[in-house]
């Protein structure tokens, strides 16, 4: 009952031993986290948690790999991706910019089959149009555990039930039961650690795909990543939420495009950088 009272020390501890910020995630989800680590190590007092946090070796590491939340599928909430590849891929693709690649942001990208679908989708639109611009797609995570994953592009057999047979076959390659995504697709897909509280952003962005995260984060968190994709985002560039999510707070930043399938456009808008800190 008195966790509430002591979740903002636990994050001071876990910022100083691992540089890890999670002050402005929402409350809920990280009591319901640390309480899981308190019933492993059999801890009823949070102070007694605290002092096993501050002094155990791995308490911190694993704190943070509990707080970690990695629930994604490819083309997750299809009726949003079919929008996505109807009234924003065509655009990107058709763009005449010579030789200038489209770029892509997947903050968050946990284990990657989110910005493999957005793969799927521009290498389907280059197709379609016989265009052959290049793609980059910066697609980030706080999980290096999930980053080397994604990476390897290697996915369960399960995943043929969110996958239409025909992209099922021209994008992957079965082994021994599982499903790797092809080379070409990997190639377009940029995997790194990064931070979206503390590090800076990618620029020069057409379209930012950030969806199913920002439920996670308080209100003063929400503000600084919105500011911070319409920073990295080119005029006109779009941006693409989870179903939970929306820009109202926001409207002087983004315009909706579809505000059913969370599809917006950056506003030609001036917005101060929000800063980011060094350690």
């Amino acid at each position: 009952e008195d966790l509430p009272d002591y979740v903002a020390t636990i994050c001071a501890v876990l910022h100083a031993r691992l540089g890890r910020d999670f002050s402005q995630y929402k409350a809920g989800t990280l009591m319901r986290r640390i309480q899981r680590r308190m019933h492993v190590l059999q801890t009823e007092a949070v102070p007694a948690y605290i002092e096993q946090l501050r002094t155990l070796p791995n308490e911190a590491e694993l704190l943070f790999r509990e707080l970690l939340i990695s629930v994604t599928r490819f083309f997750r909430d299809r009726e949003a991706f079919e929008a996505l590849e109807a009234k924003i891929i065509p655009g990107m693709v058709a763009e005449a910019r010579g030789t200038d690649p489209i770029r892509v942001w997947v903050p968050g990208c946990a284990t990657g089959e989110e910005a493999y679908s957005v793969a799927i989708l521009l290498r389907e639109g280059l197709a379609r149009s016989r265009s052959r611009r290049p793609v980059q797609i910066f697609a980030t995570d706080v999980d290096d555990r999930a980053i080397e994953a994604a990476r390897a592009g290697l996915y369960l057999g399960a995943i043929a039930a969110d996958l239409s047979a025909e992209r099922l076959a021209r994008n992957f390659v079965k082994e021994d039961g599982n499903y790797r995504v092809v080379k070409d697709i990997r190639e377009m897909c940029l995997f790194s650690t990064h931070d979206l509280v503390k590090d800076p952003p990618f620029s020069k962005l057409d379209l930012v795909c950030c969806r199913n995260l920002m439920i996670y984060f308080e209100a003063p968190l929400q503000q600084r990543a919105f500011a911070t994709f319409h920073y990295a985002l080119r005029p006109g560039g779009h941006l693409f939420l989870g179903p939970s999510e929306g820009v109202a707070a926001q409207s002087r930043l983004f315009a909706a495009l579809e505000k059913r399938h969370r599809l917006y456009v950056r506003r030609d808008t001036a917005t101060s950088f929000p800063t980011f800190a060094l350690t």
